[in-house]
């Protein structure tokens, strides 16, 4: 792998190396099992090696501890006879190392000590020595004593010593000598802390999506090694490396960490002796020595507990299916003898059970009913094995079990097992039970609706829709109606079912369900055109949610996406940023996954408009990812359609037409938005000769009457953009009328993109000053909602219209604040044009003098055809820091691409 994250750790070793000889001589290198020491050492001995430096090593292992010198005497053998010893010397070290003659009868330990530094001296002379000890927590103990004389008498000559160890098994003798010469200042200490998420992503590709690297990072602890053993094919290296662990273990000790693993984290030893079958003394030996070698430790609480969950799994699949089998049923059993709670038992109930047995279902229903809050996922894995226990012959808790695990099957996001388990339970539910009928189709139409499955959720839903709302389930399913209006684009239909859920969260003074019913009606009245009900909606539902404890927002946590819906339209994005992230983070500690990928699309579009463009990709992208994995064409098509509308509007065709494809390669004939929305944006990118036929026939014509009614002035803009780069100057300048008449001046948004569209309508046809005053009036209208992008677009038309008008001075300001807002927005392509108009204007740009020592860095190495990864190796950096530096050095060099970036730097030359 890669060398990631160690930067100032390679700087240490680098320094040390330029004053060999001086002090500290001694370096530790401590950190977990499998945190990258050894990988660290290895770039310590290149550039040792590079440095001149003769450079020995040795690596110590758990059999090397009974053999008195072996690490050292295998560091040093092939060298020793070149040295410049005298008598005495080599007679001591003759038993260790017999090309030095003859071994005497017998020598003190001290001699040795002594002929060792005298060996150690003259092997650094003249270019100095480096000596790598790695896994010094096995050394030899006669090794250990030799350097522990050495810490209290160093050698005289140009030595470095890396020493690299697990502080949890090395030995006390050596870290007391260490610690001992670090106060003296003979020795430093190295802790390798965790890599970062970005080194994660590095490590893993581009190809990894951003939420996969932290859920990976998360599981492995920043562990570099976890990382090999989750991503790695059976029999890796990683892999191997635990086998060894396990098999040099005597049997007893070997079989109780079997059991250690069956009972869990953290585990009692009076459990583990239970699942082991054998008595406590002998389990508590073996716990100590699994203590001493640090497959186990006590935690802070001094419970004990294997040193990484990854090294649990790993023990667990020591033992084979059918001692597991027997071990979770003594572990049920002895957990039931002392009365522990149903949802400890019923993760052994589940692995030892048999079908038909009704009191294991009996538990594993019960367990899960306790867990469906907080662990979703558990819940629905507890219920699918009750399911499978589950006997002939009882029908109404069959359909109990289908409802129960359909619904938290769909909580987790796995909304196609969902769906079918749903179906079976519509299928099988007798009319009479309306109630769970009820919430059965309420579950299966939000499935259906994520799943893209219109339609069908709308016949589903409408089947099972009860007169009044009398109860919690009948006002989720008209929510649910209402929703499903919505994704079908009927906006106003149903509207006023919504109506009666309020009057029924009034009558039961439910605080919850009158937010979400508050926050639907906001969103699907802002679409419906009517704003003001909108409005008075939305400030309603967000002062309900504010004042609503986290607890409770669980079970209705798909409000938040509502609420965040409304509050974007209506252009308040610092409280529907804030309600997103509350919601995302609600969603992750209650394992609601099926509305992450919502809430992750949701943050993109409103970071997009509040001008973080990379990172709103990023989040979209995930989103994507996530969407992808849980089957929801319609929610990945959203995802993609943000990226791409996003770069369409930096000035990337290119870059919107590729993500559009995307969409429709995975959306192919869904009647829903996303599909319309990625012709839409395929129209305006690619030139298509019928390219207004397309979208008319996309938007519903020119007064776009499949549009709501108030995002009407964001198509006009690209209507006219589109034509004022084809040269119907005319056309456009309709198309920016039309957009202006279609804005309210309480959307700030759109009244900054009406004026931003006539601004360039107008430019094009030569009308320069009123072009320069609606850019204006654009500038204004963004930054009332710190639209900052899109205030430096305004800026960019706005100078350009004062270029024309001969304004330099005006047109030189414009440009400056468009150039510097464009590129901390992360949009390279039109901070390069802004930077170009300067150009034009004579004024002094930025050229290679103005970039920072590392962007002339990466400017050489791309203008060399280094990839951004490669130029992270050189440079040891982020793959994303080096995505950084080149969006700004674009912007101050006026290039678009690599191409343009290379061709420059050529020319200069």
């Amino acid at each position: 792998m890669t060398l990631l994250g160690r930067a100032d750790e390679v700087a240490r070793f680098t320094a040390a190396l330029n004053r060999l000889g001086g002090k500290p001589w001694i370096f530790e290198v401590v950190g977990e099992p499998g945190i990258g020491k050894s990988h660290l050492l290895d770039e310590v001995r290149a550039r040792a090696l590079d440095h001149g430096a003769l450079v020995l090593g040795a690596r110590s292992t758990e059999l090397t501890q009974r053999v008195p010198f072996r690490t050292i005497t295998t560091a040093l053998t092939g060298h020793v006879s070149a040295a410049d010893l005298g008598k005495a010397h080599r007679s001591a070290l003759a038993s260790l190392f017999p090309e030095l003659g003859p071994e005497p009868a017998t020598v003190e330990r001290y001699r040795i000590h002594r002929a060792a530094r005298a060996l150690l001296d003259s092997l650094a002379k003249p270019s100095g020595l480096v000596l790598i000890l790695d896994d010094v927590h096995w050394l030899d103990d006669a090794t250990a004593e030799l350097l522990a004389h050495l810490m209290r008498h160093p050698p005289v000559g140009p030595i470095l010593t890396v020493l690299s160890y697990r502080p949890a098994q090395a030995s006390a003798q050596v870290t007391a000598a260490i610690d001992q010469a670090t106060k003296a200042g003979e020795a430093e200490r190295i802790v390798l802390a965790p890599l970062s998420v970005d080194d994660f992503a590095q490590l893993l590709g581009p190809d990894v999506p951003r939420a996969r690297c932290v859920d990976l990072h998360r599981g492995c602890g920043g562990n570099p090694y976890y990382l090999r053993l989750l991503t790695s094919p059976s029999g890796s290296t990683a892999e191997r490396s635990l086998v060894d662990e396990l098999t040099g273990l005597p049997a007893v000790v070997r079989l109780v960490a079997r059991a250690a693993a069956v009972a869990g984290d953290p585990f009692e030893p009076s459990l583990v002796a239970a699942i082991a079958d054998v008595d406590t003394r002998s389990a508590l030996e073996a716990l100590d020595d699994l203590l001493a070698r640090d497959l186990i430790r006590a935690d802070g609480e001094r419970r004990l507990r294997f040193r990484h969950p990854l090294v649990r799994r790993f023990v667990y699949l020591d033992g084979d299916e059918a001692w597991g089998t027997l071990a979770h049923g003594r572990a049920a059993a002895e957990l039931a003898k002392q009365d522990a709670p149903v949802a400890v038992r019923a993760h052994h109930t589940a692995l030892a059970a048999r079908a038909g047995d009704l009191d294991a279902i009996s538990t594993l229903v019960r367990a899960a009913g306790s867990t469906m809050t907080e662990v979703p996922a558990t819940a629905a894995q507890w219920l699918q094995v009750a399911l499978d226990l589950l006997p002939p012959g009882e029908p109404r808790l069959r359909q109990r079990l289908l409802t129960m695990t359909g619904r938290a099957l769909a909580i987790t996001g796995r909304l196609a097992e969902s769906r079918d388990l749903l179906r079976t339970a519509l299928a099988e539910l007798p009319r009479e039970d309306a109630e769970t009928r009820i919430v059965a189709a309420t579950l299966c139409g939000m499935v259906e609706r994520l799943l893209g499955e219109q339609e069908a959720a709308h016949a589903l839903l409408l089947a099972e829709l009860p007169d009044g709302t009398h109860t919690i389930g009948s006002a989720r399913l008209k929510l649910e109606v209402v929703l499903n209006s919505v994704a079908r684009g009927e906006f106003g239909q149903h509207i006023d079912l919504v109506d009666e859920v309020l009057d029924f969260a009034g009558r039961s003074a439910d605080r919850v369900l009158e937010a979400a019913a508050l926050a639907l009606m906001s969103w699907a009245s802002y679409l419906a055109g009517d704003l003001v009900k909108s409005i008075e909606s939305c400030d309603a539902a967000k002062s309900l949610f504010d004042g609503l404890p986290d607890g409770e927002i669980g079970e209705w946590i798909e409000l938040v996406i509502w609420l965040s819906h409304a509050e974007g339209a209506l252009d308040r994005l610092d409280d529907a940023l804030r309600h997103i992230d509350r919601g995302i983070a609600l969603a992750t500690t209650t394992g609601r996954a099926y509305v992450v990928p919502q809430l992750l699309v949701r943050r993109a579009l409103m970071l997009r408009w509040l001008g973080k463009l990379d990172e709103a990709s990023r989040h979209a992208q995930d989103g994507a990812a996530l969407a992808l994995d849980q089957g929801s064409r319609p929610i990945r098509g959203m995802a993609l359609m943000v990226i791409s509308r996003t770069r369409l509007v930096a000035g990337d065709p290119a870059g919107a037409a590729e993500a559009a494809r995307s969409a429709m390669d995975r959306l192919n004939d869904d009647p829903t938005s996303p599909s319309d929305s990625a012709r839409q944006v395929l129209a305006l990118t690619t030139g298509q000769p019928d390219r207004m036929d397309v979208l008319m026939d996309v938007l519903g014509g020119p007064d776009l009457a499949k549009v709501d009614r108030y995002s009407r002035p964001l198509r006009y803009e690209e209507l006219t953009n589109a034509d004022v780069a084809d040269g119907h100057v005319e056309r456009a300048r309709q198309w920016a009328w039309r957009a202006e008449q279609a804005t309210h001046p309480d959307l700030p948004i759109c009244v900054g993109v009406a004026h931003l569209a006539a601004a360039k309508a107008e430019l094009g046809a030569g009308n320069n000053r009123l072009a320069k005053t609606h850019a204006l009036a654009a500038v204004e209208a963004f930054e009332r909602v710190a639209a900052r992008f899109d205030v430096g677009r305004a800026y960019l038309t706005c100078g350009r219209a004062s270029a024309a008008l001969g304004e330099s001075a005006n047109a030189v300001s414009e440009f400056e604040k468009a150039a510097a807002l464009l590129t901390a927005a992360g949009a390279p392509i039109l901070a390069a044009q802004a930077t170009r108009e300067l150009r034009q204007l004579g004024r002094r740009t930025a050229g290679s003098e103005t970039l920072t020592a590392r962007e002339r860095q990466i400017a050489e190495l791309v203008a060399a055809g280094r990839s951004n990864r490669q130029i992270a190796e050189a440079l040891v950096i982020s793959e994303r820091t080096v995505g950084t530096h080149l969006t700004r050095i674009y912007a101050k060099l006026g290039v678009s691409s690599r191409a343009a970036l290379a061709a420059q730097r050529t020319r200069r030359e």
